[in-house]
């Protein structure tokens, strides 16, 4: 009986630190990823731009996380900061609470700051995506819908090209490409890693690198298994990290905040700081 008690307190032990961990230290671990990214044809004065990838806040105030992001952002001193997405949770409420951390946000980077929506502000029943565009625009983020941008460093710039989200199909790859210059280089982004779909548009323009979100990096990551929990319909080909699809790059950020599940395993939150590198 002692042994077997011992057994049984050390497995209960055992189950409130991994309770700890996936609910409380892990999803608030977030972490710095580094990549580097060569393009041809990239003007002088981008070779080592610095661009910060936020993605999937789940946002439902703001609160700790929202807090660290701005700090953990605020030393990487970006040139951009990218959004692809999911800015609030279906179930947010406290709409006011979420907009004064993109105010935050926005002032810090006002000019530099831009991202597209994702399937939560679709599927939020407190609000709408028109009043979150607008709220978004409000605090200084701006929101590419379908539509390409000149960002500039002094007189020289690249293309930003920004898709709606394609999971709940108000995406218009063709629209969101129009009048551009083919020579120049292109990013592009996306809520969800399955625009790679439509990768015969991909190919004609020629986009240099895509910076997606969505899947969370699957939140449980068990090694060297493919993670089951991706909702995309690559299923979970994509799920994170860098990856080439002939001559564009893909990185898919494992995001910010949570949602469906409450934890994370082996997957922390992340933020992606990208390098730009002359080829």
């Amino acid at each position: 009986m002692r042994k077997k008690g011992r057994i049984f307190l050390a497995f209960l032990v055992f189950l409130i630190i991994l309770g700890w961990y996936i609910t409380l230290f892990e999803p608030n671990n977030i972490q710095i990823e580094k990549i580097n990214i060569e393009m041809a044809n990239l003007p002088e004065s981008f070779n080592d731009a610095k661009i910060v990838h936020l993605t999937d806040f789940h946002s439902h105030g703001f609160n700790k996380r929202e807090k660290m992001v701005l700090e953990m952002v605020d030393q990487l001193k970006p040139d951009f900061v990218f959004i692809t997405g999911d800015f609030i949770d279906r179930t947010t409420q406290d709409i006011n609470s979420v907009q004064k951390f993109w105010q935050e946000l926005g002032n810090q980077y006002q000019g530099r700051i831009f991202g597209v929506l994702g399937n939560h502000e679709y599927q939020n029943k407190n609000t709408d995506s028109i009043s979150l565009e607008e709220s978004l625009e409000k605090s200084k983020i701006v929101i590419l819908d379908n539509e390409n941008q000149k960002i500039f460093q002094g007189d020289e710039y690249i293309y930003l090209i920004g898709v709606d989200d394609p999971d709940t199909g108000n995406d218009n790859l063709k629209k969101a490409v129009v009048a551009i210059e083919k020579d120049i280089p292109k990013i592009l982004l996306a809520h969800s890693p399955d625009i790679v779909n439509d990768f015969g548009s991909l190919k004609e323009e020629k986009i240099d690198l895509i910076l997606a979100g969505h899947t969370h990096g699957g939140q449980i990551k068990i090694p060297f298994i493919r993670p089951f929990w991706t909702p995309t319909k690559n299923r979970g080909k994509y799920a994170s990290g860098l990856f080439g699809i002939e001559d564009t790059y893909l990185y898919v950020n494992r995001g910010i905040g949570l949602s469906t599940l409450p934890i994370r395993f082996n997957c922390p939150p992340e933020i992606t700081l990208i390098e730009l590198r002359k080829k």
